[in-house]
């Protein structure tokens, strides 16, 4: 248990620290700035570091955006990767739990101990709309909690779920059209700078897929109050 924690909460981290890069540039990239010279002649950079020519500022700020994009895609694909395969076993031990102890409200799920030992992801929302159901929040007393408290947590969960996705992936699209909207590349270059974009774009679009299935999943968590049980253990 302690282990696939430990390997799952790496991933994590790795996950984290990229979009927290990703997002630094991006900030810096977009938001308003001061120029000095003629129009968008030069840029003043933050933090005093003085002034340099907006289209190598653009240009370098694109190309950094489109590496950290996908890296941060490939990191957080791993991550989710990582934590279904986890979860997996870590519900097959619940298995071998009997019907009378999994309805105990002492009995503790396998994965709840194991949310407990990991790091979380940045755009974790879950244990928000959990905590909402007070003594039905684990999975011990999830099948005994009240439609209406039911129906309201589930829904804060999608809400919280829709807010965290359009952060955490619509920023770095955001940023990445906005800076490649500014290149004033010709020709050639310009054709492969629209390729970079889209090639990064893509690695969002396959992040945002991929994160509505897993979200659809746990959304079915969440209103259920527990994890399902495998029938056979996951070897």
């Amino acid at each position: 248990m302690k282990e696939l924690a430990a390997a799952v909460s790496t991933q994590a981290q790795v996950s984290n620290r990229t979009w927290t890069a990703l997002v630094t540039v991006a900030v810096v990239a977009v938001l308003p700035r001061a120029s000095s010279g003629v129009g968008r002649q030069e840029v003043a950079l933050p933090l005093g570091l003085g002034v340099v020519d907006a289209a190598w500022f653009d240009l370098f700020a694109f190309a950094l955006l489109v590496i950290l994009t996908i890296a941060f895609s490939a990191a957080h694909a791993q991550q989710v990767r990582a934590q279904k395969l986890a979860q997996n076993v870590v519900d097959s031990l619940a298995a071998d739990s009997s019907a009378e102890s999994r309805t105990d409200s002492a009995w503790i799920h396998p994965r709840e101990l194991f949310d407990m030992l990991r790091l979380p992801s940045v755009n974790r929302v879950a244990p928000l709309a959990q905590s909402l159901r007070g003594p039905y929040q684990f999975y011990a007393t999830g099948d005994r909690c009240p439609a209406w408290l039911r129906v309201v947590s589930t829904g804060y969960y999608a809400v919280l779920k829709l807010a965290s996705v359009f952060v955490y992936i619509g920023v770095p699209a955001w940023a990445l059209w906005n800076v490649h909207s500014r290149l004033t590349l010709t020709g050639s270059l310009s054709w492969l700078a629209t390729l970079a974009a889209l090639l990064a774009g893509a690695t969002l679009l396959q992040l945002l897929l991929t994160d509505t299935w897993y979200s659809l999943k746990v959304l079915q968590v969440v209103w259920r109050g527990t994890a399902s049980v495998p029938k056979t253990r996951v070897v």
